[in-house]
């Protein structure tokens, strides 16, 4: 689709996917990280930076990659 832009970055990408493959849900990794989904949300989208719930997320979720921002 022409003008569409893609909404999801590739931290949040990577988070759902591994969500997907441990069969959790955000709210589970919100619980985990002891932080609430908007603040999860918040995270995931780019539109706070957080870098310690960022690395305790690749931690808890062993993600690989470079994920700075």
């Amino acid at each position: 689709m022409k003008g569409v832009k893609n909404l999801m970055n590739d931290f949040e990408k990577a988070v759902r996917k591994a969500l997907i493959d441990r069969e959790m849900k955000l709210t589970d990794l919100a619980d985990a990280l002891g932080i609430s989904l908007t603040y999860l949300y918040d995270i995931l989208n780019g539109s706070r930076k957080a870098e310690h719930q960022k690395k305790k997320i690749i931690e808890i979720l062993e993600l690989e990659g470079d994920f700075e921002s």
